[in-house]
């Protein structure tokens, strides 16, 4: 019978440095999801109770793909999305980076098709920070690593109600 206690020191060490390799991937990866300099902090969202009738004239635009409006509620307001998938989105407008910021703010650039954060002042455009946002609230640049707040949204018919 085999001594099954004997030790292949060989094969002991190959596999002490396949451990030690995995163990540095995973500590690496861990450490640069950690970067604080990507963390998106907590974005506050306020009580939003929307209703909008997409057959009245100050709506209608929305029934088009692509088309947004801005909205009172929540902490720094609303964004409702259509994007050109069909799809509709309601967004908090307050950035996904340093919220508490108060330029913190999300804006629309329909001409690049993407929301921004900073704020107006007169036709100006200030950048509170480089975060860009796609339509679906995900960002595509800047220090922010998270999405937008999301605020839930649901269509009946020509009935678009924006709550949380």
């Amino acid at each position: 019978m085999p001594d099954i206690t004997a030790k292949n020191p060989e094969k002991d060490f190959i596999v002490m440095n396949k451990l030690v390799i995995i163990s540095l991937f995973v500590l690496g990866g861990l450490y640069s999801c950690t970067d604080s300099r990507a963390v998106t902090q907590n974005i506050q969202t306020g009580p939003v109770s929307i209703f909008i009738d997409l057959n009245l004239s100050s709506y209608m635009h929305l029934n088009n793909p692509g088309e947004f409006q801005y909205f009172d509620g929540g902490i720094k307001g609303v964004i409702v999305i259509h994007d050109y998938d069909d799809q509709w989105y309601a967004f908090e407008r307050t950035c996904a980076y340093e919220p508490s910021k108060a330029c913190s703010k999300i804006w629309i650039d329909s001409m690049n098709i993407q929301m921004k954060c900073g704020e107006y002042i007169g036709n100006t455009f200030n950048k509170c920070c480089e975060s860009q946002f796609n339509f679906p609230g995900f960002p595509t640049k800047g220090p922010a690593a998270g999405r937008l707040a999301q605020y839930k949204i649901q269509k009946d018919g020509n009935i678009l109600q924006v709550y949380n």
